[in-house]
């Protein structure tokens, strides 16, 4: 590994390796030290208009959709996306693309130099770097993609114009609490008086009470504005309060989310059909991502939890898809069975399953998986494995998900 500062500012990964050893802890909530390094490398305000985004679920894809509407005006956009997939380069987009290894490595370098002993997180490192890079290329708009929480996330240092909360559901309650009431209280920690509040379906209590404590009326998805299906199984529609709906065709990113991202940027961006379209065939992996190979449906995604499995099958039936096969891997941590349970119950006829390994520091062998869930029998060695099985045991035409984590996604070389 190279001394401190003798990495080359083209070599990503010894940057990498170097700042996960930078902290004893992978986690530590709190903004003392993001906020005092914020502070000296001046980057409290890395554009002109901040907006973050919150939730249990769906924020990767309202994030990328809003980037899609502000580039559409011709808007300068840094967006954040967390965790990446493949490559570190997908956490940093910048006006539309990955950040490149080059300008990641000089935002460490500041970084590094600027800290002195202050230890960092591995996500605190990135999201200083996020917001570096955006500095530097001088972006009009920067999206914060919220890590875990919200009240204790680094990107909660940095005041923003607009705050969106994508959904709350029951996730990382070891850091957030395990009630809804008490996680929607951690994800309100984001809201400011005077800004632009956006709010998904179901909010808990919590939510509103933050908004009432700090004089703020939230924009409410159901009441300020809605995404209702056209009734047709291939059209949704997308309609704010007192104005006309717009008719849109289903893509691969849930409505809901696309009409969260409408929403938070109509100050900048008029809303009507031809804008909706033009965000709508944005593509990422591992969220609703389908896909034809092998004569079969393939979709792939990330959702980790009993609530987004409900969203995500809900999201399957909207677009006439009943899945034949399951291949699920999850981190340890996670409500397994909760998960499951909620897959089984939205489906007339559950599928069959395999479980395979996960990866990384939370990785979870698939036995083991399977076992939590009921089904030891049902485990395959590899997610190569598991496809072979899956291709053997289901006929041409039908559908296979991969789900459960990022992980699941991430051992599909198939999608890079």
């Amino acid at each position: 590994m190279p001394e401190l500062n003798s990495a080359s500012e083209k070599d990503l990964d010894a940057w990498l390796t170097y700042i996960d050893q930078q902290h004893a802890a992978s986690i530590d909530m709190g903004l003392e030290r993001f906020t005092q390094v914020l502070n000296s490398l001046n980057l409290q305000q890395p554009a002109p208009v901040v907006i973050t985004v919150a939730g249990t679920n769906g924020k990767g894809s309202t994030v990328r959709v809003m980037e899609s509407l502000l580039l559409q005006t011709g808007k300068r956009v840094g967006a954040t996306v967390s965790p990446h997939i493949w490559r570190f380069n997908e956490r940093i987009r910048i006006n539309g693309a990955d950040a490149s290894d080059r300008d990641i490595c000089a935002a460490f370098t500041a970084i590094d130099r600027c800290r002195g002993d202050t230890p960092l997180t591995y996500f605190e490192f990135g999201a200083l770097a996020a917001l570096y890079c955006m500095a530097a290329a001088e972006v009009d708009v920067a999206i914060l993609e919220i890590g875990l929480g919200g009240r204790l996330d680094a990107f909660n240092a940095v005041d923003a114009d607009v705050a969106v909360i994508t959904s709350i559901g029951l996730d990382h309650q070891a850091f957030l609490g395990d009630t809804r009431e008490a996680i929607g209280f951690e994800k309100a920690g984001i809201l400011r008086p005077g800004q632009r509040v956006v709010l998904g379906q179901d909010m808990p209590v919590t939510v509103d009470q933050q908004c009432q404590a700090l004089g703020v009326e939230p924009l409410r998805w159901g009441q300020a504005f809605s995404s209702d299906d056209s009734g047709d199984g291939q059209h949704w529609r997308y309609q704010r309060a007192g104005e006309a709906p717009i008719t849109v065709q289903f893509s691969q990113l849930a409505p809901h989310n696309i009409a969260l991202a409408c929403e938070a940027v109509a100050p900048w961006v008029r809303i009507d059909a031809k804008a909706i379209h033009g965000c709508s065939d944005q593509q990422m992996p591992g969220r609703m991502d389908i896909r034809q190979r092998d004569q079969r449906v393939w979709v792939h995604d990330v959702c980790h939890n009993p609530h987004g499995a409900e969203f995500f099958m809900a999201e399957l039936a909207r677009r006439g898809i009943t899945p034949d096969f399951f291949i699920c891997a999850m981190l340890a941590g996670k409500d397994h069975k909760g998960f499951y349970d909620a897959v089984n119950a939205a489906t007339e006829s559950p599928a069959p399953w395999l479980f395979v390994a996960s990866t990384g520091e939370r990785g979870l062998a698939g036995s083991v998986l399977a076992q939590n869930v009921g089904q030891p029998d049902r485990v395959a060695r590899s997610m190569a494995h598991a496809r072979q099985l899956a291709l053997e045991q289901t006929h041409l035409g039908e559908s296979i998900v991969v789900f459960g984590s990022f992980s699941a996604v991430e051992q599909c070389p198939w999608l890079a």
